[in-house]
């Protein structure tokens, strides 16, 4: 095998390995270690050992503010648990899923620039639907869940909770968790791990797209499979962060006044996807979950409420343990856990993804397609910090914003290559590729974050060469 061949595989295979065991969230391996934790620790290390330090310095370029807040809260929550006694494990494991982040970062970055891999992470959505599928159906047989029972239960009854008891709760049961510990609500983190593989396929297929029929039709096939458990999983965040998707298309096309043959095939798409809903009786259980199933909702007041009354008695120092109190909100319990220093941090690092996806919606229809899949890994860890217990990042937040990261490195680094040509030569090139596209059919328009400057038919003709793609060949 080739050098090259070998470096592609360094990167495709550990990203699709991950990928595929993320969602598996219910299996304990050893000690209370979850699968997917010992997998993100295992890449972690996998990474360190085969990447210079040089390569994480693209991600780290247009991460370090994100990545310096959050070692702050981190390090000022140790300094709070050290001073009131509490335990020190959940800040480290922060610490340690923010270098699980940068790695992930790192190797979706090194992958875009190589052919070979970027093709193999196409197909993301597949290896992960796959898996969960797989996984859930051992489990469901193993513990005697009959899945068409309980559809049937919960769609006559129009009831989610038959759904996320007695199909969820009772799959998950037995592979570490025990009965009185196991809850449904992990299917949150399940879920989320299935969105994630979504927009990696995404935004590869974007940057390399599929030259053979059978391939794109087998890739839409995945992502159909993977939408349809989104919408059974009955998760709120997850469906509001997947929602997010059509929208944001919507506006890129709104702000770039073009309509495009596969939005227009979308909404089709949508129309008919919602009608089927309609007659199968489901979406009358997604519209019961969404307005009528507020248990939580009512609960989350008066954890609210315990948790400014904590606040009030411990605003400077903190030292609450938010394990018993928490009021699923990321800042209120960073304030909780680590005290003034800690909500400020806490408040930086929330302000810093907003801002960050405020700032790519607006722009997206200046942008290549495959940065609308960033776009949407920012969403669902912005919904989750509002609503997870623990107010902690979740691990599959933590890949998905690593996938980000390398995905908007990747940008910069096209916008860096082109812009350091002459204006005259970028002048030129424009005019070529403008030529060029029209022919082709395809948007001319993809200017950066910092640049207006359109990806030249140098940088098109060189990634197309290397297998890498470009934001050229990707709309």
């Amino acid at each position: 095998m080739s050098d090259a061949k070998k470096e592609h595989a360094l990167m495709k295979w550990p990203l699709l390995l991950l990928l595929a065991v993320l969602p598996l969230q219910w299996f304990v391996v050893v000690r209370g270690i979850r699968l997917h934790l010992l997998a993100l620790f295992v890449f972690l290390v996998f990474t360190l050992a085969t990447h210079s330090s040089r390569a994480f310095q693209p991600v780290l370029r247009v991460a370090w503010a994100f990545v310096v807040a959050n070692f702050a809260l981190n390090v000022v929550w140790l300094g709070a648990n050290g001073y009131h006694g509490l335990g020190l494990r959940p800040p480290v494991e922060q610490l340690v899923y923010l270098a699980v982040s940068v790695a992930v970062g790192a190797a979706v970055y090194r992958a875009l620039r190589s052919g070979g891999a970027v093709a193999g992470l196409r197909w993301a959505a597949l290896v992960a639907s796959v898996s969960l599928v797989g996984a859930l159906t051992v489990s469901m047989a193993l513990n005697g869940v009959n899945a068409a029972a309980v559809f049937g239960q919960t769609i006559a009854a129009a009831d989610p909770e038959i759904l996320q008891k007695e199909l969820y709760r009772a799959a998950f049961t037995g592979f570490g968790f025990e009965e009185d510990v196991v809850s449904g609500n992990l299917r949150h983190e399940v879920f989320g791990a299935l969105l994630l593989a979504m927009t990696v396929s995404a935004a590869c297929v974007g940057v390399r797209p599929f030259r053979s029929v059978v391939a794109h039709r087998l890739y839409l096939g995945s992502m159909v499979l993977a939408t349809a458990l989104i919408l059974l999983s009955l998760s709120r965040s997850v469906m509001i962060a997947f929602a997010v998707w059509p929208l944001l298309a919507l506006l890129r096309a709104v702000l770039a006044m073009r309509l495009t043959p596969r939005l227009v095939g979308g909404i089709a798409v949508g129309a008919v996807a919602t009608a089927v809903l309609a007659f199968t009786g489901v979406l009358s259980v997604l519209w019961v979950r969404f307005t009528q199933d507020t248990s939580s909702y009512q609960a989350r007041d008066g954890l609210y409420q315990l948790a400014f009354d904590n606040i009030r008695a411990n605003a400077v120092m903190g030292g609450v343990d938010t394990v018993s109190a928490s009021s699923h909100n990321f800042v209120l319990d960073s304030w909780l856990r680590a005290g003034v220093f800690g909500a400020v941090a806490a408040a930086v690092v929330l302000v810093l993804l907003v801002g960050l996806f405020v700032s790519l919606a607006i722009r997206l229809h200046r942008e290549p397609v495959w940065v609308l899949p960033a776009a949407i890994m920012l969403v669902l860890p912005l919904v989750r910090l509002m609503t997870a217990g623990g107010g902690q990042v979740p691990p599959v937040s933590w890949v998905g914003l690593g996938v980000a990261a390398g995905l908007l490195a990747y940008r910069r680094a096209l916008l860096d290559d082109d812009s350091a040509r002459p204006d005259a030569d970028v002048a030129q090139a424009r005019r070529r590729y403008a030529a060029s596209s029209s022919n082709a059919g395809l948007s001319t328009q993809v200017a950066g974050s910092t640049s207006g400057h359109s990806t030249s038919p140098r940088l098109a003709s060189r990634s197309d060469a290397d297998g890498s793609g470009s934001s050229s060949s990707s709309k």
